[in-house]
């Protein structure tokens, strides 16, 4: 009997990709996002709503009298990013190999998938959309700057004081490592080992390789959620079914965000499998202050 490739199965992939899918996409959560399942079109619009900060008010003239209507800010995102990767087997591969798909195959693909989406994302963060900067050496970047940055994000910028990130460059996160002291992390715990940032200064604090490819020379974005946006859906699988092609979504746990994956078995004898993403992301309100390098 000739052997297949371990993973094979289309349900199985998808659901052996969910902790690929978390650790990759993990970040996101930073964002004020819009995720569903509901199908939709590439290029269609979501509106998706966010609360802004309402104000007190005085009870002495009775509860009714003194309650306002809650703020909420509408805003259009369009899902016009449609981007996946797909790969095939021919029947020889098959029936030779025992490739462990999921660790060979998928996961890097899963991580470029990442890059894509987190490019967007950081395409997002120019000075055009956010004006306030702070101009910080890697050398200098510790714990004391982001205390700094949280201060501007809530005197400059009247930010919520929950909800709020940074995204940095690996530089500046490995110097924000090498400063934090036992005060931060004390002992050999198993963030100091892997070099894992703690919330600091009102801040999760997240690494990303694609933080300079705007040519601002952006290191760093300290933020509120509600400054970046994002929405997700899926996209319509009824014709694929009935055209023989296997597809299974996902949902990322903790985040929301749907993944599609599809197999089909092409006439020219190569088995393919594809994974996709649905999405768009738009800048939100002015909650954010940019690190610059120079």
């Amino acid at each position: 009997m000739a052997n297949t490739i371990a993973g094979s199965n289309l349900a199985e992939i998808a659901q052996e990709s969910l902790a690929g899918l978390s650790s990759c996409f993990a970040p996101l959560s930073a964002l004020t996002t819009d995720f569903s399942a509901d199908v939709r079109d590439a290029g269609a619009s979501v509106t998706t709503r966010y609360p802004t900060k309402p104000t007190a008010a005085n009870m002495a003239t009775g509860y009714k009298t003194a309650s306002s209507d809650v703020a909420m800010t509408a805003a259009t995102i369009t899902l016009g990013t449609h981007y996946g990767f797909t790969y095939g087997f021919t029947d020889v591969e098959r029936s030779k190999s025992s490739i462990n798909l999921n660790s060979l195959f998928i996961e890097p693909a899963l991580q470029a998938l990442g890059d894509k989406v987190f490019g967007d994302v950081w395409d997002l963060i120019l000075n055009a959309n956010f004006a306030t900067n702070s101009v910080i050496t890697a050398a200098n970047f510790d714990r004391d700057n982001l205390a700094d940055l949280s201060a501007t994000l809530t005197e400059t910028k009247k930010a919520p004081k929950a909800g709020r990130s940074i995204f940095m460059n690996p530089t500046y996160y490995a110097s924000l490592v090498k400063t934090l002291n036992s005060a931060e992390i004390p002992g050999i715990t198993a963030d100091k080992a892997e070099a894992l940032v703690p919330r600091v200064a009102k801040f999760d604090v997240h690494e990303t390789d694609i933080a300079d490819a705007n040519g601002e020379n952006l290191a760093a974005f300290a933020f509120q959620k509600n400054a970046l946006l994002m929405a997700g859906r899926t996209v319509d699988s009824e014709m694929a079914g009935q055209a023989g092609i296997e597809v299974e979504t996902v949902i990322i746990p903790g985040l929301g965000l749907p993944v599609q994956f599809r197999r089909w078995y092409d006439s020219d004898g190569i088995l393919y499998y594809n994974c996709n993403l649905l999405y768009g992301v738009a800048k939100g309100v002015d909650y954010g202050v940019r690190v610059l390098t120079a």
